[in-house]
């Protein structure tokens, strides 16, 4: 099977399980009480997407500050080449392998390839670090605010350890341990060089850039948590801040660990569904606040296609500056 058709294979087959999960969710709690969530939500769907997009706006941010001044690409341009790399990542199961080229090629007139993967690398590094303390704080509210078995709270506290353990060997393989005289190195002990080289080069005399970057993502998973709690307020009535942070940090969980189910469907339902019911909550409750953020990934996806259809396709590519390696090679 060669990878043209392994890619489709894989791609029915996660949209196919996706679809079959997502029709056994709302079998399982009905449509009546989905519909019904939603006429709640109502014109509060608005804020909902209002929110989701100044999400992509941060991002794009972030983006750009892990660039050289000197290559540093609009806003505008940032914005565009994000919002339309995401759409391709959640119309495939590719996720990062197809929305990262997006974003190089979308910027390829302004942003020589080199420059653009450097920047992507490490935001998409810093992003990650983010993420583990998004998903760190939603374990910890989850042990605060549900009264679990012994099991499950030894199960998270492992889970909180193993993600402890991971960011740490993580920073040492990128903190560099390849002893020259073991030959070349592995292609994936490459790419962590590169990236080490490309942290390096980014905080020398100015560490507080780092620190920037990953405030920026702070606040994208802020205004996730707040589109989360404004959705669970016209759902469930009064939701604490802790709940909340649980549905934002499975949230992020859920995107990372199934990007290739195109967006999403039926991990959202069952795993929000799940959630619910874990909460107190009906499971209903969770599948519609499932439903209304996919349809707001549906509507920036639309926009994010509108903008590659857009994107002129003439004038020749930037190019790296001379003698300056490539990015991600041996």
């Amino acid at each position: 099977m060669d990878a043209r058709v392994r890619r489709h294979f894989v791609t029915a087959a996660a949209a196919l399980g996706g679809t079959v999960l997502f029709a056994y969710a709302v079998s399982k709690v009905g449509w009546a009480d989905i519909e019904a969530g939603i006429r709640r939500v109502g014109w509060g769907w608005l804020a909902i997407l209002a929110l989701s997009g100044s999400r992509f706006f941060v991002r794009a941010e972030a983006w750009r500050q892990c660039m050289a001044p000197a290559v540093r690409i609009p806003f505008a341009q940032a914005f565009a080449a994000y919002l339309a790399g995401d759409s391709i990542g959640n119309l495939t199961p590719l996720g990062l392998i197809a929305s990262e080229p997006t974003k190089v090629f979308l910027t390829r007139h302004r942003l020589a390839t080199r420059e653009a993967a450097s920047s992507l690398a490490l935001d998409l590094f810093l992003y990650s670090v983010s993420v583990i303390a998004m998903t760190t704080a939603g374990l910890v509210a989850l042990l605060i605010t549900l009264p679990l078995s012994i099991g499950w709270r030894e199960t998270i506290v492992g889970v909180m350890i193993a993600m402890g353990v991971g960011v740490a060997v993580s920073f040492r393989l990128i903190g560099g341990t390849w002893i020259a005289g073991k030959g070349e190195r592995p292609r994936w002990r490459a790419r962590l060089a590169s990236l080490r080289e490309a942290v390096l080069t980014f905080s020398a005399g100015h560490p507080a850039r780092l620190w920037r970057v990953f405030l920026l993502h702070s606040v994208f998973h802020i205004l996730s948590f707040a589109e989360v709690f404004l959705a669970l307020r016209w759902l469930v009535g009064r939701p604490t801040i802790a709940q909340a942070l649980v549905f934002s940090a499975l949230d992020r969980v859920v995107v990372v660990a199934f990007k290739f189910v195109p967006f999403r469907v039926g991990v959202d339902e069952a795993s929000s569904g799940g959630m619910a019911v874990l909460l107190g909550w009906a499971a209903a409750a969770g599948v519609t606040l499932a439903i209304v953020k996919k349809v707001r990934s549906l509507v920036w996806t639309a926009v994010g296609l509108l903008l590659i259809a857009a994107h002129p396709a003439r004038g020749a590519p930037a190019t790296d500056p001379p003698g300056s390696a490539r990015a991600h090679r041996t």
